[in-house]
């Protein structure tokens, strides 16, 4: 593919999607960064995609959700959702380019598909994964006063039937995450943000039970040309190298009710254990105090 003819449209800020830029630059590739956050989309270029496929390029999005009218011969480079058995983004560009991935590259490619457990499965040292981590976290725009937040929350985590809960000031969840992780046990652990996002890293088969069967398609409220999934449950997103491998580790974002997310992640988990303990109620007292939660101050 001739390369002078893409024309990039780049995604919510992070590592990976740093990482994607810089090899544009390093490659002389034409793009579009309208320096947006984790859940961006494609109406948030306004005309412009539209305006560069009439000018004879083909558009490539990276990691935008589609809420507008896209061209016919537009490109999707994602690898979450109903793309999430796919190589990671920065991995999907370098194919488009016919590049080689550094081993960088790689890094990036594995934290943003896995985490670190994914990093650690390639070999990565100690020194390769925080590295990575810190750029990440940094990359995020992620301020002192929200690891400060992070900490402070982490002070009052809630426990219930193997689930960690936090309740978050905001959603920059790797402020979390990074500090609980743990290589010797599974993750399981519910984010409640006051932002009204909820995310969930544990167990494959609850993250996708928290997102829900695709039940059908409906025609796109910004373009009736175009379709959006159905879900039957939360919907959101889900990803992670472990979806759809059984006993494997996931996660799960959205923002549907946050209490009812709450109430079915500790409900899921309890009947994972019913074969593992003599338990044979769950705690319902437990479990209604434990959602009727307030952020802490």
């Amino acid at each position: 593919m001739n390369t002078n003819n893409l024309h990039f449209f780049l995604g919510g800020n992070d590592l990976e999607m740093k990482t994607i830029k810089d090899l544009l630059d390093k490659q002389g590739v034409a793009y579009s960064d309208a320096g947006l956050s984790w859940g961006a989309s494609t109406s948030k270029y306004g005309d412009e995609i539209s305006e560069v496929a009439a000018s004879g390029k083909t558009p490539v999005i990276v990691e935008l959700a589609v809420d507008s009218k896209l061209p016919e011969n537009t490109i999707n480079v994602d690898h979450h959702n109903e793309n999430s058995d796919k190589p990671a983004s920065i991995l999907q560009v370098c194919e488009l380019l016919g590049v080689e991935p550094t081993r960088k590259m790689q890094l990036v490619a594995a934290n943003d598909s896995g985490y670190i457990p994914a990093m650690m499965a390639m070999g990565a040292s100690e020194t390769e994964i925080n590295a990575i981590r810190y750029q990440d976290r940094a990359t995020q725009g992620i301020t002192l006063e929200q690891e400060e937040q992070a900490e402070f929350a982490l002070q009052h985590t809630k426990e219930m039937y193997g689930v960690t809960v936090v309740m978050l000031k905001h959603s920059k969840t790797a402020t979390v995450t990074d500090r609980l992780f743990d290589e010797t046990k599974p993750q399981n652990l519910l984010i409640i943000s006051q932002d009204g996002e909820t995310n969930y890293f544990g167990p494959e088969d609850i993250c996708r039970k928290l997102q829900g069967n695709k039940v059908g398609e409906r025609p796109a409220p910004w373009d009736p040309n175009q379709t959006e999934v159905l879900y039957d449950h939360f919907g959101g997103w889900t990803g992670g190298a472990g979806l759809g491998q059984k006993g494997g580790t996931a996660f799960w974002g959205g923002y549907a009710d946050q209490k009812e997310i709450l109430k079915f992640v500790i409900k899921e988990n309890f009947e994972k254990q019913q074969d593992k303990t003599a338990t044979s109620q769950m705690d319902v007292a437990a479990l209604k105090a434990l959602t009727d939660f307030k952020f802490e101050k």
